[in-house]
């Protein structure tokens, strides 16, 4: 029992026993956590990606050159062409 505390101890980081059960409901949480701010990054690129593309589409309704849209939104030429 005591090598099992020392584990989870080192596992979790928490001084206090636990048992299985909060073990299992600490690592719940810590990858609930991490899944959360790994949906909130990936939303903030995708809404980062459709700001670029709506700049690009100003700009391209502006007759700007393609190569210029492509240095200003870091979007590929193909990408522009197809908005």
């Amino acid at each position: 029992m005591i090598k099992f505390e020392q584990e989870a101890e080192q596992l979790t980081g928490i001084t206090e026993p636990m048992g299985v059960r909060e073990i299992s409901l600490e690592r719940s949480k810590r990858i609930g956590v991490e899944q959360g701010i790994e949906r909130g990054t990936l939303l903030e690129r995708a809404k980062a990606l459709e700001e670029k593309k709506q700049i690009a589409r100003n700009f391209k309704n502006k007759d700007i050159a393609f190569y210029i849209i492509a240095e200003a939104t870091g979007l590929s030429i193909k990408e522009i062409e197809t908005l």
